[in-house]
């Protein structure tokens, strides 16, 4: 072969560094050549092995099995050899459950009109799908054994000067599907957050917080969202309000020893009515009856509005015939 092309290159009168030249440039406009044909787009069909990730209740979090997913799709020469690199590897994609159709015992499918949605996460961005092979694909999850228990947030709460909470610290969902060993499973009772922590709190707070992971368990959400109102508040003392003893028998009288009570009350700011005024307590015979210590607790039937909250002193009173 060498003495081919040492018999062209006499005949051409080219030398060897001629030669050279010519070899680099042949590679050179194969390049380009090559270059421009895979910039290219076309259309073919490619095929990709799926595994199915969802959150099926009752069902496992992946799919048992990878399912091929084949398309006639339009991309470039690129994308194409990218393919035939690949062809082997496995692409998990997120379904949510309400795309998965149940289709008896641990099979589920999804139609090829929701499948485009997530053909981007399938073929890559470049690749534009014309049209699925299958009208659905199949997918199978077995199930698994799983509780559902209530969340409780764990947190560490400071306020600045004149706020508090207006409400309850809320987490959304309230309640999460446990995966796991069933004896184990049986002695769950709840799940807790991570701590939950803000400092000089003078404003509603919420944000996303994860769950605490149990080893060997498996959590059907790992975060959820968390709020809480927030007020200003301003105190006001109510002195010597009058306590009512309710529910008496017939024909009887009695009153609460003390007669009166102070009531300091925590309003929203600015106040929203009169903190003086629709202020009632009450002590009930009922409970009287039943003390063994003969304290009876005090207890407001209404309160002025925007009343957060109270605190009443003395707390408790004592029940006597009413001598007067």
């Amino acid at each position: 072969m060498r003495k081919i092309i040492d018999k062209i290159s006499r005949l051409l009168n080219f030398g060897r560094r001629d030669g050279i030249v010519l070899l680099l440039a042949l590679l050179l406009a194969f390049s380009v050549w090559l270059i421009h044909k895979l910039s290219l787009e076309y259309s073919v069909y490619l095929s990709v092995e799926v595994v199915a990730e969802s959150n099926i209740q009752g069902r496992s979090a992946t799919s048992s099995s990878g399912v091929e997913v084949m398309a006639r799709c339009r991309t470039t020469g690129w994308r194409i050899l990218y393919a035939y690199l690949t062809r082997d590897d496995v692409v998990k994609v997120s379904i949510p459950a309400n795309a998965l159709h149940h289709d008896g015992d641990d099979r589920y499918y999804i139609t090829s009109e929701r499948l485009h949605e997530y053909a981007d996460r399938i073929f890559g961005h470049s690749v534009s799908v014309e049209n699925f092979v299958a009208d659905k694909v199949y997918f199978k999850f077995q199930k698994e054994v799983y509780k559902t228990v209530p969340i409780k947030p764990v947190y560490s709460l400071s306020f600045e000067e004149q706020y508090l909470a207006n409400s309850e610290l809320e987490v959304v969902p309230d309640s999460v599907t446990v995966y796991g060993d069933e004896l184990h499973l049986e002695a769950l009772e709840y799940v807790t957050t991570a701590t939950i922590k803000h400092s000089s709190i003078n404003e509603g707070i919420s944000g996303m917080i994860s769950l605490t992971p149990i080893s060997g368990m498996r959590f059907s959400v790992k975060e959820v969202h968390y709020k809480m109102d927030v007020t200003r508040y301003v105190e006001i003392e109510n002195k010597r309000i009058p306590v009512e003893v309710i529910n008496l028998p017939p024909g009887k009288s009695f009153i609460a020893d003390p007669l009166f009570v102070d009531v300091k009350l925590e309003c929203e700011f600015p106040l929203k009515s009169n903190p003086h005024k629709g202020l009632y307590l009450v002590a009930d015979y009922e409970e009287f009856k039943n003390s063994i210590s003969g304290n009876v607790v005090v207890r407001p039937t209404s309160l002025p509005f925007g009343t957060i909250s109270y605190d009443i002193y003395p707390y408790f009173v004592k029940i006597k015939e009413d001598r007067r």
